[in-house]
């Protein structure tokens, strides 16, 4: 630890330091009082469970005064340097009035690190997760004997530090250092062998540096040793990385040299989708058709259900990740349907000529059935060309016939996503929870930033507004929009500006750029509303970042494999839309954040099953 002032540490064995030197503690009870503190600094930690963390189910007559004394001792202890443990009703609290506390300054570095994963800036996730690692010591509170309360507290930050581990990783994968990263992942694997992401990335890191078969050995192994000791099996996701190494498939090492152009591009100050064309077949084809149509030189072949393109449009959704669940969904249909898909990635600032090589592309190769995904210009300039395709499918994942203009075409689908329903459950909750600063008041000024005044906007302002109005009917919202889904600056502004008139929540609906209304939230202590799939990032159970209500997400592997499915049995609805939702689990939610009541919760949940009871929706 630094020297200066005073400083705690309970990211390994329980530190006190003044000045550079390290305090006497005390008896093992004494720290663990003091642990317990420090755990839940600048809270009341009351004297029934300050005795538990000590004692456990059996404590002894005097425990009471007991605590009492070393509380005073503690006091002495601290005595002119700043902090103070204070009597607050029924129990005690640390207020720390400046001074250092490891826990803090590391949960601040991760959140920051998430924040910057969700903006794909990987050199500074790699800087940022270095920064909060270097802090620990050792095991969390090493040292101290706690019971099961106070032991798991301990034990979530060991879950963040896996985590940063992670993040730290997958940025590093990312820049393409790959040979610089096996050791530290061999040893993880070795101290961590059923967590599955450092396997997964132990394998991608040795097939990336050309060692296949330890590849494969590291997966067999985690295998057997899953059976041996649980009796389970490894997760989908561990199979299918399995089998695309065993293929060589070119997604893995097309991998590295796309996110290396990433990370180059967002040091520009703005990411671009990677331009590139995956399938073989449209390499060296002269553009002999425009993207509305027109005559093909090509010898054509008749449409066939079984050859399938795969056409990756500009999205604002983390568009790497969710299109690598979309692609590995259907390269497993391909196996399973004896299907064939190949894989098209549209370069949106300049979608006209690559839209025009995929069409030709299709009309040659007699594919039967083009999907899409994502919306924006590249989405609409692929609908364009759909009349003119009749014996050719087209559907168009996370998007809506409406707004494509092909309402009622007979080879045209759309497969989109309940949010409304799911911000519905966002409003409803936003009614209950009090204001961040903790007053008495309930919320009752909300701010939403959207991208754009179009019919998705609408709908899911509309579904948060009935939310809101079913829990707090006095409480007013605003909407603004950013005309932007990019650039986080935007968003920022329109958010600080309702933050200064008083708003008490923001509700980000506008892709990357709406992160920059849920970072101005966290620093301006209000609360947030954000999606996973824009890149607020979550963990099991709700959202990492402490401001924010909840962060619903679209489960695109389920929701990709219904699609699959249904093409492969011909019962996918032409001419229409399929949404998928909540009561289905295809849209998954409410998925509230830590600080949520479980009160709160708990009754947003039980709305939840209403909706989920009470939707009909086509699938």
């Amino acid at each position: 630890m630094a020297d200066g002032g005073i400083t705690f540490g309970v990211l390994g064995p329980l530190e006190v330091e003044r000045d550079g030197e390290q305090l006497s503690l005390g008896g093992a009870k004494q720290r663990a009082v003091l642990a317990v503190l420090l755990l839940r600094a600048g809270e009341v930690v009351s004297l029934d469970r300050l005795i538990d963390e000590i004692w456990g189910s059996d404590p002894p007559p005097s425990a009471p005064h007991t605590v009492e004394s070393y509380i005073s001792r503690l006091r002495q202890l601290l005595n002119g340097s700043g902090p103070l443990i204070v009597r607050r009703g029924a129990g005690y609290a640390i207020d720390l009035q400046g001074a250092r506390l490891d826990a803090f300054e590391f949960v601040e570095l991760h959140e920051s690190a998430a924040l910057a994963t969700a903006l794909d800036e990987h050199a500074s996730v790699t800087e940022l997760t270095s920064a909060a690692l270097v802090i620990w010591r050792g095991p969390a509170l090493a040292d101290v004997a706690l019971a099961s309360a106070g032991r798991a507290e301990a034990e979530r930050f060991e879950e963040l530090r896996l985590r940063t581990h992670e993040m730290h990783l997958d940025a590093e994968l990312a820049l393409g250092h790959h040979e610089q990263v096996v050791g530290e992942l061999q040893a993880l694997v070795a101290q961590n062998p059923f967590r599955e992401r450092f396997v997964a990335q132990l394998m991608l890191t040795l097939y990336r540096a050309g060692r296949h078969a330890e590849a494969l050995d590291v997966y067999e192994r985690t295998r057997r040793r899953l059976d041996d000791d649980l009796g389970l099996q490894p997760s989908t996701e561990l199979q299918q990385l399995s089998g695309q190494i065993v293929r060589q498939d070119l997604l893995l090492s097309r991998a590295a040299k796309s996110l290396a152009a990433e990370s180059s591009a967002s040091r520009t100050g703005r990411r671009r989708p990677v331009a590139v064309l995956v399938a073989a077949a449209f390499v060296g084809l002269a553009l002999v058709l425009s993207a509305s149509g027109g005559a093909v030189t090509a010898e054509q072949e008749a449409p066939n259900a079984k050859r399938i393109t795969l056409v990756l449009t500009e999205s604002p959704a983390d568009f790497g990740n969710t299109a690598h669940l979309v692609e590995v969904q259907f390269r497993s249909g391909d196996a399973l349907y004896d299907s064939e898909t190949t894989t098209a990635v549209v370069d949106p600032r300049n979608p006209r000529e690559d839209i025009g090589r995929i069409v030709q592309s299709v009309r040659a190769d007699g594919v039967g059935v083009v999907v899409a995904l994502g919306r924006g210009p590249s989405a609409q300039a692929l609908a364009n060309v759909v009349r003119g395709l009749p014996q050719t499918r087209f559907v168009f994942l996370d998007a809506s016939l409406s707004e494509l203009s092909l309402v009622g075409v007979p080879n045209a689908a759309a497969v989109g996503f309940a949010m409304d329903d799911v911000l519905l459950l966002g409003g409803y909750a936003s009614g209950l929870i009090p204001t961040m600063d903790r007053s008495a008041r309930r919320i009752d000024r909300v701010s939403i930033v959207a991208a754009a005044a179009d019919e998705r906007t609408a709908k899911l302002v509309a579904g948060f507004e009935k939310g809101l109005s079913e829990t707090n009917a006095a409480a007013t919202v605003s909407v603004d929009y950013s005309h932007e889904l990019d650039d986080p600056t935007a968003c920022e502004q329109l958010a600080n500006a309702r933050i200064d008139e008083g708003a008490d929540l923001i509700v980000a609906l506008s892709g990357r750029c709406g992160l920059g209304a849920v970072e101005v939230a966290r620093y301006r202590r209000v609360w947030a509303i954000g999606t996973e799939e824009d890149g607020v990032q979550t963990v099991e159970g709700g959202p990492v970042l402490p401001h924010v209500i909840m962060a619903p997400n679209i489960d695109w592997s389920v929701a990709t494999s219904f699609v699959v499915r249904r093409l492969a049995e011909g019962s996918l609805p032409m001419a229409k839309d399929t949404v998928l939702g909540i009561e289905d689990n295809y849209v998954t939610g409410p998925g509230f954040g830590k600080t949520v009541s479980e009160a709160i919760a708990s009754a947003t949940v039980r709305r939840c099953s209403q909706l989920r009871t009470s939707r009909h929706r086509d699938i």
